[in-house]
Formats: structure tokens, C-alpha cells, sequence
């Protein structure tokens, strides 16, 4: 799909997603339905039907885009109007929130890093691609990929929509991947199921790096 085509279809999604078609539709139904029974009205009061039924339909052709435009920026909910809220705005909303971003060695960063990592005990950092930097601290399954549904949004064109899953077992840490196209691999072998995580351990997905921090607790008894 070219990028053109591909920003056609966007932009015709977030036309439906906005109800602006919708909203477009009621109203030029509104207008017919006002204009059909003018006619009546008009006749039956001496007015002009024509002259009026015409001036009537300008103010509807010139309307159109007036409420095309408002729908885009807001909809009409039982709380009253509210403004649209951007389709990206709504999903990275979604996201985890880094503990700390590495790539800002402030006193006063460091010291929220260092509190925030006493409540995880374990902690997946990204060395490279779009979240360099940025430290997550896992307390519950974790999902990465490319979809901005992800917990963990990776934007990569070489990483699958939903690529890997982490998730906590007893203390411990696992990696799984999501049948993804181009695999998930730790310390260099591509992994197959469910894969055991140590501290230190490297987690790829393609060309993008995450570092495993936290220790696998002794086993029981």
C-alpha cells in the first residue's frame, strides 16, 4: 500500500471514528425535512414558498461544512458536548509510564528512578530504537509491539503489532513471543514458548534491545 493510499484510508477511518459522516447525514436529512414541510407551511401562511424554500436551501449548502467541521472537534454526548479527543492521544493513554528516562541524568530524575524501582522487582530498560532510554518496571503481564494498544508501545516497522508478552510467575520473569514475523530472541537465540529471564539477560525484538534487571527468587523449600 502506498503512503498515499494508506493516509486515505487513515484519514477516512478517523472520519468514521469522529461520527462526522453521521452527523452530516442527520443534518442534510434535517434540511430536507424542514424544506419538504415549509413548502407546506409557506403556502398555507401567503408566503413566498419559493423564494423562501430557495433562500433556505443557501443556508443549508452553507451549513454543511460549518457543522462538518464542528463534528470533527466534538460530539454530542448524554454529558453534554464534548471535544474529540485525537485518535493517538486516546491509545498512548493506554501505555505504561516509564520509571525513569535515562536519558536525563538530572539529581531529581535519578532519585524518582531510584523510588520507583524499590516497587518493581524487576525492570526491562530499551537500549536501542524509539524507547531508548526509557526504564518499565514489570509488576503485572506486559505486552510489547508496535500496536499503540501494547502496554509497551515499540513504533518499528520491523516489530509485529502484538510481538511479545512478558509475564511474572512466582517472582519469576518470562518472555513469550506472539508469533511474531521476525521472532523475539534472548542472549541471541530465538526462543521458542515460554523463555526463563535472569538479570542481565538481553531481550531483541528485530533490531530493538531491552535489558532485563531483577534477580529469579530461590526455589522453594
Amino acid at each position: 500500500m502506498t503512503a498515499a493510499n494508506s493516509s486515505g484510508t487513515s484519514f477516512w477511518r478517523e472520519l468514521k471514528r469522529r461520527k462526522v459522516l453521521r452527523t452530516c447525514g442527520y443534518y442534510l436529512i434535517a434540511c430536507v425535512a424542514t424544506l419538504l414541510v415549509g413548502d407546506v407551511l409557506f403556502t398555507a401562511i401567503g408566503i413566498n414558498g419559493e423564494d423562501t424554500s430557495r433562500a433556505l436551501s443557501i443556508v443549508a449548502v452553507a451549513g454543511l461544512p460549518v457543522v462538518a467541521l464542528a463534528s470533527w472537534y466534538f460530539q454530542l454526548t448524554p454529558r453534554g458536548v464534548v471535544r474529540t479527543t485525537s485518535f493517538v492521544e486516546r491509545r498512548v493513554l493506554r501505555n505504561m509510564s516509564p520509571i525513569n528516562d535515562r536519558r536525563h541524568t538530572t539529581a531529581a530524575n535519578d532519585a524518582q528512578g531510584a523510588h520507583a524501582r524499590e516497587h518493581f522487582e524487576w525492570i526491562v530498560a530499551a537500549e536501542t530504537g524509539p524507547l531508548t532510554g526509557l526504564q518499565f518496571g514489570v509488576g503485572e503481564a506486559v505486552e510489547l509491539g508496535r500496536s499503540l494498544d501494547c502496554d509497551i508501545a515499540v513504533v518499528n516497522p520491523n516489530v509485529s503489532r502484538r510481538h511479545a508478552r512478558l509475564s511474572l510467575d512466582a517472582g519469576r520473569l518470562y518472555v513469550e513471543d506472539l508469533d511474531s514475523a521476525n521472532g523475539t530472541v534472548v542472549n541471541g537465540k530465538r526462543i521458542q514458548g515460554k523463555q526463563l529471564l535472569h538479570d542481565g539477560d538481553e531481550v531483541r525484538l528485530y533490531d530493538v534491545v531491552f535489558r532485563v534487571a531483577g534477580s529469579v527468587p530461590p526455589e522453594a523449600g
